[in-house]
């Protein structure tokens, strides 16, 4: 491996050289570490004394969250010496997403079934009160009243166009 004095030094006669020579590479069991949890799988690598490579998350239907997908290299590869040991793990089944319509204009009582059919929660519902020029609120003409299922909508968020995850809050304000 190594040699002191370094190759084609000149040295006296009678001087010690010094020589490292290799045992050979190190070879080593990669353990199947699929089908168990990323934690039991860095503990299994540290245990017998290797290395956590990269550890990379990704959503697949058919694999429960957190759980070793793939790992690289494979389980009993030969010839491999003191490798780091790359994982894919599952992040699980990715919630449905969908593009958030446009409810403006809409009765509350018919936006309120539309969400809560495609997956999504009403949240937060407001009663609209307009503001004179200088900013200052102005008091309501009369009682204030919860909205009811007739109320019109004048404004949502998220927006309309914006990616929405199955089982979000949608606050919408009405008039």
């Amino acid at each position: 491996m190594s040699q002191l004095p370094p190759p084609n030094a000149k040295v006296r006669r009678g001087w010690t050289i010094r020589v490292a020579q290799s045992l050979g590479p190190q070879r080593v069991a990669i353990p199947d570490l699929s089908s168990g949890s990323e934690r039991a799988a860095e503990l299994n690598i540290r245990r017998r004394g290797l290395s956590l490579g990269f550890v990379a998350q990704v959503s697949l239907p058919d694999v429960p969250a957190d759980q070793v997908a793939s790992q690289s290299p494979p389980a009993n590869a030969s010839g491999i010496s003191a490798p780091k040991i790359d994982l894919l793990v599952s992040l699980g089944l990715e919630p449905a997403a969908y593009v958030m319509p446009n409810l403006t204009g809409q009765p509350l009582g018919s936006a309120t079934l539309t969400l809560q059919d495609a997956g999504m929660k009403v949240g937060k519902v407001t009663v609209f009160s307009p503001t004179t020029p200088a900013g200052e609120p102005q008091p309501a003409p009369g009682p204030a009243s919860e909205p009811s299922a007739a109320s019109m909508i004048v404004s949502q968020t998220p927006a309309p166009g914006q990616k929405i995850l199955a089982g979000s809050a949608v606050n919408l304000e009405v008039r």
